[in-house]
């Protein structure tokens, strides 16, 4: 059944929640990348000659691998937005040893293993380049809106 437009303000009604579902598919399709290179982390062989993905002097909490969170859209002066980030609490959380959760973050994005033991990982800078950077984010968005039934060029 076709939708009925009397009005600017209906219009602006149906837009905005077309582009908060374009948002909603863009932010989940971040989550997902930068999630997985988070996960991949955790796999990878650096211990043990690079044999293993289990450290032999620290036990891991697996704290940062569920430390990704996707905040609510927020609309600002007109403007939709919502992020894929790190949980702020992970952040400030502090480890036995006295490295916080912002260090170990850290040094994950350095090709670190608590900064320790390097590895050929940088979560965070990989998982953006494989997005493509904010070209590749926004080519991400333009497709959700077209999926969602924004045309846009």
């Amino acid at each position: 059944m076709a939708t009925v437009i009397r009005s600017i303000s209906d219009l602006t009604k149906i837009l905005e929640s077309r582009i908060q579902q374009a948002l909603k598919m863009t932010q989940q399709e971040i989550f997902e990348v930068i999630q997985q290179h988070i996960t991949d982390y955790y796999k990878e062989p650096v211990f043990r000659n690079g044999t293993s993905a289990i450290p032999m002097i620290y036990d891991r909490t697996y704290k940062m691998l569920n430390s990704l969170i996707k905040t609510d859209i927020v609309k600002t002066n007109g403007t939709l937005s919502c992020s894929v980030e790190i949980d702020p609490n992970y952040l400030d959380y502090q480890y036995m040893g006295g490295a916080s959760g912002l260090d170990i973050m850290l040094s994950a994005n350095e090709q670190f293993h608590g900064w320790s033991i390097e590895g050929d990982m940088r979560i965070w800078d990989d998982a953006l380049a494989e997005l493509g950077l904010k070209p590749g984010i926004l080519y991400i968005m333009k497709s959700n809106l077209k999926k969602c039934g924004v045309p846009i060029k």
